[in-house]
């Protein structure tokens, strides 16, 4: 068990009841600094929430912890815990890298956007269809976790792009189990008079239906034409984008 302890791809730990290491990967002597403890690479703020849920009484758990790795004192991970004859068996993933693939799908979405060639659009039909499509494109839904979507908005915010968003996201919010919602402006342009209206209007609907709204990357010139038309309710907390995801998704 040992030496195949030690060639595992994330960090790992196996401890006794009293959180004292007896193993670990090689993975894990690459991210951490640790003493005789699980509990030196905590964040002294999560070592309760650990005491009540890492022992043998709990067989198998899944609990988010802060961790102090060698790079970052406030590393968010997911540990994966199981114990057998009184040891625990601890795989250690760090949820930073689901924040890094989210980005790369953002810039995919970015991409196909880019390279969409309306000169070979012929006929104002097809023109309508690929508005609608590219209209969906610029605000998808992407899953977070079970309880936290984000919707990426892209291009110019107006309002037929906020009617084919509500066509698509609505539908997917009821008698769901999301309840946190997203909504990211950081590649938006300009943001019109009727597009921002039907955007509280569309807000609104979602807060009624039970999720929480939360804006994320609003630029200056952004809260300056958002202000000069209207304010921003104070239920919507405004980030960037980082920030939320840590805040509020993988707090």
């Amino acid at each position: 068990m040992m030496e195949q302890a030690k060639h595992l791809p994330l960090a790992f730990f196996k401890i006794k009841p009293n959180f004292q290491i007896l193993e670990t990967s090689d993975k894990t002597k690459q991210q951490f600094l640790y003493g005789d403890s699980l509990l030196t690479v905590l964040d002294e703020s999560n070592h309760q929430k650990v005491k009540q849920h890492i022992h043998p009484d709990i067989h198998e758990v899944e609990l988010e912890v802060i961790m102090k790795t060698k790079d970052n004192p406030l590393a968010v991970f997911m540990l994966f815990v199981k114990w057998e004859d009184n040891e625990g068996f601890i795989l250690c993933q760090n949820k930073e890298r689901q924040v890094d693939k989210v980005a790369g799908q953002l810039q995919q979405l970015r991409n196909r956007l880019a390279e969409t060639d309306f000169a070979l659009l012929e006929s104002k039909e097809e023109l309508e269809t690929a508005m609608k499509q590219i209209n969906l494109l610029s605000a998808p839904f992407i899953a977070l976790t079970p309880n936290a979507a984000l919707i990426p908005l892209f291009g110019t915010l107006n309002e037929m792009k906020l009617v084919a968003m509500e066509s698509s996201i609505l539908p997917r919010l009821y008698d769901s189990d999301y309840q946190l919602l997203l909504f990211d402006f950081t590649s938006i342009g300009e943001i019109t008079k009727e597009g921002l209206d039907k955007m509280l209007q569309f807000f609104e609907v979602v807060r009624l239906l039970g999720q929480e709204v939360i804006i994320c990357g609003l630029n200056p010139d952004h809260a300056r034409a958002i202000n000069k038309q209207t304010c921003i309710p104070e239920s919507i907390t405004t980030f960037n984008l980082q920030d939320a995801i840590r805040n509020y998704v993988f707090s």
